[in-house]
């Protein structure tokens, strides 16, 4: 993917994030764009504060429902209750877990050649049923070619930016995935994210005020971050308030 091509996706869609393997640039709707230098390690003292916040709350309602379970009081409901929080507790310490893996200087990608097609569609596969409970379209584009990439990897980004697209739609929406020359674009039409609030959508557990609400951990697009950093690949994020989201993803090693 040229600078030519970004420079055209950044003029065609501000307010949009680029995130370049070594920099971040937030290009404003009306403005000069400000750059940032990508690190992997965010502020130590934040990030244990916000491990600490983020499974504070589930734990705290876990021992509250116990204690109603101990009494008696709709002991299979609240126990249903209790494994939900539990496995989002999972979920959170098996993503921190694969974020400190990623951030170690010895961690290595094995990069092979994956079919595209085949990856997004074992992906979708596992959102069926959220898709179903929401009544959400989806359409997915063929995309019959084969890339350079760690498949484990790529799976992890494609199931965090296709989760987000989901989580934050309406009901009864659209969410669309196709491929644009050597770009592949996931494009919702939900909440969106705040203009003020979009560069600061990759750092670890930051939620943007419009979502808070919405269940979520404000790890996957962290994790999205570094895999992609390590695999040296630019992506992009456009986003309007309320008219839904983008996320563009550079395809390396394209082979038709």
């Amino acid at each position: 993917m040229s600078a030519t091509d970004w420079d055209e996706i950044v003029q065609e869609h501000r307010p949009i994030l680029l995130l370049k393997p070594d920099v971040l640039v937030f290009y404003p709707t009306a403005g000069d764009p400000s750059t940032e230098k990508q690190i992997l390690s965010d502020s130590k003292t934040f990030f244990v504060n916000a491990v600490a916040h983020e499974l504070f709350s589930p734990l705290s309602a876990v021992m509250g429902l116990l204690e109603l379970a101990k009494e008696g009081d709709r002991v299979q409901e609240n126990l249903l209750k209790m494994e939900r929080h539990l496995n989002r507790m999972q979920r959170i310490l098996e993503q921190l877990i694969l974020l400190s893996k990623i951030e170690q200087d010895n961690y290595q990608p094995f990069v092979r050649k994956v079919n595209l097609e085949q990856v997004l569609g074992d992906v979708v596969h596992e959102y069926e049923q959220r898709l179903a409970q929401k009544a959400i379209s989806l359409a997915l584009d063929k995309v019959n070619v084969m890339i350079k990439a760690d498949e484990e990897a790529l799976k992890i980004v494609l199931r965090n930016l296709i989760s987000n697209a989901l989580k934050y739609s309406k009901r009864a929406g659209h969410v669309e995935i196709k491929r644009t020359g050597d770009l592949l674009c996931i494009r919702d039409e939900g909440l969106g994210i705040p203009e003020q609030e979009l560069k600061n959508v990759t750092a670890r557990f930051y939620r943007a005020k419009n979502v808070r609400s919405i269940s979520g951990s404000g790890l996957g697009l962290a994790i999205v971050k570094h895999i992609l950093r390590r695999l040296n690949i630019t992506w992009a994020i456009h986003s309007q308030l309320n008219a839904g989201t983008t996320v563009y993803l550079e395809l390396v090693g394209v082979e038709e």
